[in-house]
């Protein structure tokens, strides 16, 4: 073996040495520092949209991601079905420009409109949402973290955020509250090891809600995916 070879074979094992070195360095700064995952997304307060009182929808003007303003009318209820079912109260002025009144949709907050479902000549009934509104200035992240590191979390954190729809773009934010239970309890499916009499265990996590300091300059949309890297308390 000449002395080329054995310089190069010492080079390329110095420098998987220092791979590993890092690597594992890297590791174990991020694990006693953070507390991370990609289970991550953005979200807001969505504000449902609903009518006063039943009856057919007369006209809708708003569609998905419509920017609208506390108040402004989206739609507007065909008040005859009400007025006849007031019968002989409906002749009264008064009464017949309250139910008027009711039969303007508005928009309960200020921002964007979020899954409408409502069409011109539709019937519809109070408790049943039109459409939702999100405030864009009020968005924050949830992040789903691991049963076994929520004992790591605590209200106050500082949190490193990362947005995968703006990659060059870095977030700060602070971890508000902590979810008093786990996903799996507001799930639509239950799950079926009760009905089996059998157990398998599967590691679970608590949504954790940490507020945006700022967007960095960005629009930010409600569902967005996000990774989150929470600095732990270290004594």
């Amino acid at each position: 073996m000449n002395v080329r070879r054995i310089v190069l074979l010492n080079v390329i094992g110095l420098i998987v040495l220092i791979g590993v070195v890092w690597f594992g360095w890297n590791y174990y700064y991020n694990t006693t520092h953070y507390v991370s995952t990609d289970n991550a997304f953005v979200e807001g307060q969505q504000i449902p949209i609903n009518v006063e009182y039943a009856g057919t929808l007369h006209s809708w003007t708003v569609k998905a991601g419509d920017s609208v303003n506390a108040g402004q009318v989206l739609g507007k209820l065909d008040p005859s079905v009400e007025l006849q079912q007031l019968g002989a109260a409906a002749r009264s002025v008064q009464v017949r420009h309250a139910v008027d009144a009711a039969a303007q949709i508005m928009s309960p907050i200020s921002g964007n409109i979020l899954r409408p479902t409502a069409t011109s000549g539709q019937m519809v009934a109070p408790g049943q949402p039109l459409a939702y509104v999100v405030n864009p200035q009020r968005l924050y992240v949830v992040a789903n973290i691991d049963e076994g590191q929520i004992h790591n979390v605590n209200v106050g954190d500082t949190v490193d955020v990362s947005i995968s729809a703006f990659p060059t773009q870095s977030f700060k934010g602070t971890v508000q509250s902590i979810g008093l239970a786990t996903n799996s309890e507001f799930s639509l499916i239950p799950s079926t090891d009760a009905a089996s009499g059998t157990y398998t265990k599967v590691t679970q996590t608590i949504p954790v809600k940490i507020t945006l300091s700022g967007y960095s300059g960005v629009q930010l949309a409600p569902g967005l995916s996000a990774t989150v890297y929470i600095h732990r308390q270290t004594t």
